[in-house]
């Protein structure tokens, strides 16, 4: 009988943090235009962004980080013997830590140096995915989380995702919701 050989996660884990960045690029570039192609679906609203403020352009990279880390542990979690929670965390970080990055860097921009364009707003949308995905890399390799680690990075992932729904139909009348283009909020 011979063994089959089975990759040990650390060996394997690289790959699909790299392999995300432009997958999670890709797919969160077209959300941008998602909304008008399925019709102004008010379903849509929660996931894809319905205007031009800095809030809703976080659903972007949200929602794609957490496409990808689904679909990789469920394809190949357990062929690689992923860690379920280690997995979770470092998906929970990623889907955190870019939307942080691009609010700060867009206010600091914007506010400290009076820059704002589109150019700036793509280079932040890409660098907070790679240093997403190397943050969650690193969470991978490294953390094995302890259960109240697990227990809050989830209830953060639920408020954010929950603030997503509620603030895409009821969004705050702050500068992060306001839709710049028309001067209003929500769609």
């Amino acid at each position: 009988m011979t063994e089959k050989r089975v990759f040990q996660s650390d060996a394997f884990i690289i790959r699909p943090f790299v392999a995300g960045i432009p997958f999670i690029l890709m797919f969160g570039g077209l959300s941008h235009f998602e909304f008008v192609w399925l019709g102004k679906a008010s379903w849509a609203a929660p996931f894809v962004p319905v205007n031009e403020s800095v809030w809703e352009h976080l659903k972007m990279s949200y929602w794609s980080t957490f496409l990808w880390f689904l679909f990789i542990f469920l394809f190949f979690g357990k062929r690689y013997r992923l860690s379920p929670s280690r997995w979770l965390l470092a998906g929970i970080v990623s889907m955190l830590f870019c939307p942080l990055l691009i609010v700060t860097g867009f206010y600091t921009l914007k506010g400290a140096f009076g820059i704002e364009s589109l150019f700036t707003d793509g280079l932040l949308f890409f660098f907070g995915i790679i240093s997403g995905q190397l943050l969650a890399s690193r969470t991978y390799r490294y953390l094995e989380p302890p259960r109240i680690w697990i227990g809050t990075a989830t209830v953060l992932w639920l408020l954010f995702a929950l603030a997503f729904v509620l603030f895409s139909f009821q969004p705050p009348t702050l500068p992060l919701f306001l839709d710049t283009p028309t001067g209003s909020y929500g769609f």
